[in-house]
């Protein structure tokens, strides 16, 4: 299911869609040419420590679209890994189009020598009973995927080993299958990306939905659930070999199992008590049930049985209601009085429900045949050395999503004391050096990769912030608002940042932030662009209240009038509609409304 888009409406003819990228400029200027704009001093950094310059590292870098790949695993496991993704990508697009919004490339980590994989975990999220592979890590601007390949097993402590012999497995080692630990942190990405983000349980169950499915060029399955009795032929093999040794002496030697597998729900929860539903639901994104989904993890199992009974159980028959209690929840708190308004039962019933489908499972699966030439094979995939530049900026940027500041200064700064100024680490540098405090440092840096033509939106938005926080600090007019110049130097950066995919609510209302402080008042077609926000973002109520205001300032009451009538249609408490009601009725009579808006927010939240 994806998320409800925003009608079209408030169509002005001044308001315009764009999403142009700009070219990147090339990171070293030549011996017989001169940068562009104002020369920037940047800064400098004296190295105290050898373990502020670590030595350099061999990785190989691609490209594929959306992503920046880092391996250091073989050429040869890197091209066949990225091979099945693609081919699972354009799968997953056919029968589930999920949009995928184009911004700053996620970085894909294929992690596989020297342990590295370890130092992007967040700290706090490990367990002795569970276990990672992968992991995706993720802020508003920004994602990363790392995956294990140093792995083929996982070390697990295992509750329950009664049965090992029997079935030939060792519930201590799980296998690691890393193409579909790839395709779950696939879909954690893409469905991240809904505005607002699904809960977390329903992103677990549909990821373990999704890498279960079976693809080849001509054939696809989605959503079977595994025959329960099925067991790998290696653990066949020491299953049987027990057998014949417990025959001739029952005390003999038992031969160590095959590591386990990561199975279905039908398998994983059998005999296994359900997390009740106030706890499972309870559950965020952030939290380590959700970062740590192998090995003994029951909340992770029971999202796969709960979501797939929502699609796919009893001939469909929770669907519908499945649905609508997916849709509530993206504009109201999950209590039980809620789920009983969807389902027509309470919690305890549906855990009974539940318990029921994963003993007896009976469901009807999707099966799709590609006609003609079946999916596409995407060329091979292009590797080569990675630069000291790339290096220290895909890490260093993965390892602060993963809350490892130091270490990510460290991978940061090191190739930019080497000498490195591509635009990109410049971006980065910068970003960083602003996250810590450090704005001397990062102006310096965002300038210099602004001045470059980086692509990277967010490094014009922050030094955007920092211009408009000096122009509060000091106006430049004597009755305290910002002068032309520092508008303009405030609004050049952000009408750059627009044409950046993907558009962000924080750019448009910082324009409107800046126009209200502007002593120059804004034209007709500085109010589209601030329309074009409110059509992108209808949910932000701040941004259309700016917007009505400006609106007046340029002579577009009809504008105005539109806006807040629409806004008091939406408006989710009474503070708001009074600050709606008072601007209408402090505006002027329009001549003409002729603007209707589109379907209610699918958040108001965040007005």
């Amino acid at each position: 299911m994806k998320p409800a888009k925003p009608g079209p409406w408030l169509m002005l003819a001044l308001a315009r869609r764009v999403a142009a990228l700009l070219v990147i400029v090339a990171p070293a200027f030549g011996a017989d040419e001169a940068p562009v704009g104002p020369i920037i001093e940047l800064p400098k950094f004296v190295v105290t420590d050898s373990r502020e310059l670590p030595p350099p590292e061999a990785w190989r870098y691609a490209e594929i679209p959306g992503f920046e790949i880092l391996t250091n695993a073989s050429d040869r496991t890197t091209r066949r890994l990225i091979k099945d993704f693609e081919l699972f990508k354009e799968a997953l697009s056919l029968i589930w189009p999920i949009p995928n919004r184009a911004g700053v490339p996620t970085s894909l980590i294929l992690s596989a020598r020297g342990a590295k994989f370890d130092g992007f975990v967040p700290a706090g999220t490990s367990r002795a009973d569970r276990s990672l592979a992968s992991i995706f890590l993720k802020n508003q601007e920004q994602t990363a995927i790392v995956i294990d390949l140093a792995s083929s097993t996982l070390n697990l402590l295992a509750y329950d080993t009664t049965n090992d012999s029997a079935t030939g497995t060792d519930s201590s080692l799980l296998s690691v299958d890393h193409d579909k630990q790839l395709y779950r942190e696939y879909v954690h990405y893409l469905l991240s990306k809904s505005e607002p983000r699904f809960p977390a349980w329903f992103e677990e169950g549909m990821a373990q939905i999704i890498m279960a499915m079976k693809v080849d060029r001509k054939y696809i399955v989605f959503g079977k659930i595994e025959d329960p009795n099925t067991i790998s032929a290696q653990a066949g093999a020491v299953a049987a070999m027990n057998a014949l040794t417990a025959a001739d002496d029952p005390t003999g030697l038992q031969i160590a199992g095959a590591p386990a597998e990561d199975r279905d729900f039908n398998v994983a929860l059998q005999r296994r008590p359900l997390v009740p539903f106030p706890k499972f639901f309870a559950v965020a994104s952030d939290s380590p049930e959700a970062i740590n989904p192998l090995g003994n993890n029951v909340w992770a199992k029971q999202c796969y049985a709960f979501v797939h009974l929502g699609l796919y159980g009893h001939n469909r028959r929770f669907q519908k209601p499945f649905a609508t209690f997916l849709l509530r929840l993206s504009k109201e708190p999950v209590s039980e009085e809620l789920f009983k308004e969807c389902f027509g039962m309470d919690y305890k019933k549906m855990l009974n429900e539940l318990r029921s489908y994963i003993d007896f499972t009976n469901y009807k699966h999707q099966e799709y045949t590609i006609k003609g030439d079946g999916l596409v094979v995407a060329p091979p995939l292009v590797l080569r050395d990675a630069t000291q530049s790339e290096v220290g900026r895909i890490k260093g940027e993965a390892l602060a999503l993963g809350g490892h500041s130091a270490a990510a200064r460290a991978e940061l700064i090191a190739p930019y004391i080497r000498g490195e100024r591509d635009p990109q680490l410049l971006a980065a540098l910068g970003l960083q050096q602003h996250a810590t405090g450090q704005d001397d440092h990062a102006r310096k840096f965002l300038e210099a990769a602004t001045t470059a033509k980086v692509v990277r939106p967010t490094a014009y938005l922050e030094l955007a912030r920092l211009r408009y926080a000096d122009a509060l600090a000091k106006p430049g007019t004597a009755g305290g608002e910002f002068s032309a110049t520092q508008s303009a130097q405030v609004l050049d950066l952000l009408l750059v940042a627009r044409k950046q995919p993907p558009p962000t609510v924080a750019v448009y209302e910082l324009i409107a932030d800046t126009w209200a402080h502007s002593a120059a008042k804004p034209k007709r077609d500085d109010v589209g662009l601030l329309v074009e926000g409110v059509q992108l973002f209808p949910h932000r109520l701040r941004l259309m209240y700016q917007t009505a205001v400006l609106s007046v300032d340029a002579g577009m009451n009809d504008v105005a009038t539109s806006l807040v009538d629409y806004a008091l249609k939406v408006a989710p408490d009474v503070k708001t509609r009074e600050l709606f009601e008072k601007l209408k009725a402090a505006l002027p009579a329009p001549e003409l409304v002729s603007i209707s808006p589109g379907p209610a927010p699918v958040n108001p939240k965040g007005r």
